[in-house]
């Protein structure tokens, strides 16, 4: 038999062809469901990701630290390079108090190649909140410097430096760094200046301090704490004139700080003149009348305290120290146990209560220990 090697050929070639054609299409749908593959396996790990982040989140909101840690951990987990992730787990362990765990977080961030300014600014940033958290404040002050050097203009480096200087009574330091950054806030200003004021006195240097008492009044005007202490300054020299002045200033500029300014007044017939001119002033401050009948109380004039106890009585001041001070009074009239009901439950009768924070106490403050705001204050009569 002949065979035709030209047809054998054509058609050996067509079958090339084809399977040219069909490897193709092979390779390229494995190479699709390859792709498909690792699209899939990529969204899948995005949705762990985020959905362990929501959660992290969550638990941030329902303030439970622990969850949050666990979940912003496994978030971490997924993909080592996420930066904010660590930052944020660092927050919750300062938030914990476990001030090394989070230190060793944060800085362990520093290390890390490729990282942005702004990623540097916030990890420093961190850490110097660590370091403040702890009470090192050399430290911190150090890392918030290095925040500054990135990026001199950086706003929440500068507020933290100079709260640093603040928490660490470095007050000469924070009049600099005041003066640089934050104009325009004279009432903090004039916090600063009295107190430079009172480590002059500590200093046995009261010509000083008096010179910066009168700093803080020039710049900020209505400062108790200032004219208490310009007060004290002119009793040292022996000007009680002056220094009653100075304390009955300070009782009509802030009325519910009058006790502080009262106390400091040992002569009592200054201490009654005193006390006529601020009612005289105010008749229906509730502080104004309630630390005089305090004070009148403890000179013995129980006469005239009762009768302001009574006026804060019918204003509906409702207040305890009121009420068993006015059955103290009226004891010769009381049943023995009404009187031995107040006489059991007498002590500090001033709440003072941070407006910003929440933070309350029973002792007097200018700054806020929590929250370090100055002059958030609310005074409740208890």
């Amino acid at each position: 038999m002949h065979l035709n090697f030209n047809f054998i050929s054509s058609i050996a070639n067509q079958y090339s062809t084809v399977f040219a054609i069909f490897f193709s299409f092979l390779l390229g749908a494995l190479f699709s469901y390859i792709w498909f593959l690792g699209k899939n396996k990529k969204d899948m790990l995005d949705k762990k990701k985020l959905e362990s982040y929501v959660k992290g989140i969550n638990y941030i909101i329902e303030d439970d630290t622990d969850k949050a840690i666990e979940e912003f951990t496994e978030t971490a987990k997924l993909d080592p390079d996420l930066i904010d992730i660590y930052i944020s787990i660092g927050n919750l362990f300062r938030k914990k108090g476990e001030i090394n765990r989070a230190l060793i977080i944060h800085k362990s961030l520093l290390v890390r190649p490729h990282l942005n300014k702004q990623k540097k600014i916030e990890i420093y940033i961190n850490i110097g909140v660590d370091y403040r958290k702890a009470g090192l404040y050399d430290r911190s002050k150090e890392y918030f410097k290095n925040a500054l050097t990135i990026d001199p203009k950086n706003t929440l480096a500068k507020k933290l430096l100079y709260e640093v200087y603040e928490d660490s009574k470095d007050w000469e330091n924070a009049l600099v760094w005041h003066k640089r950054f934050a104009k325009g806030d004279e009432h903090r200003l004039a916090h600063i200046y009295t107190e430079i004021g009172k480590e002059k006195i500590k200093e046995n240097n009261p010509d000083q301090a008096k010179k910066n008492f009168e700093k803080a009044l020039k710049v900020y005007p209505s400062c108790v704490d200032a004219y208490v202490h310009l007060g004290d300054i002119y009793m040292n020299y022996g000007d009680m004139k002056n220094a009653y002045k100075q304390w009955e200033k300070a009782c009509k500029i802030k009325p519910e700080f009058a006790d502080t300014a009262l106390n400091k007044i040992n002569d009592i017939s200054a201490l009654k003149s005193v006390i006529k001119n601020l009612l005289v002033e105010f008749p229906d401050n509730i502080y104004i009348l309630y630390f005089c009948a305090n004070q009148l109380f403890n000179i013995e004039e129980k006469k005239k305290a009762l009768s302001l106890y009574k006026k804060l009585s019918k204003m509906n001041v409702k207040s305890y120290s009121v009420f068993y001070k006015l059955i103290e009074i009226q004891k010769n009239s009381l049943p023995d146990f009404v009187l031995s009901f107040a006489q059991n439950n007498t002590g500090k009768s001033v709440q003072y209560t941070c407006t910003n924070c929440g933070y309350s106490t029973r002792t007097q403050f200018f700054i806020c220990p929590k929250c370090r705001q100055w002059d958030m204050i609310r005074v409740d009569i208890l």
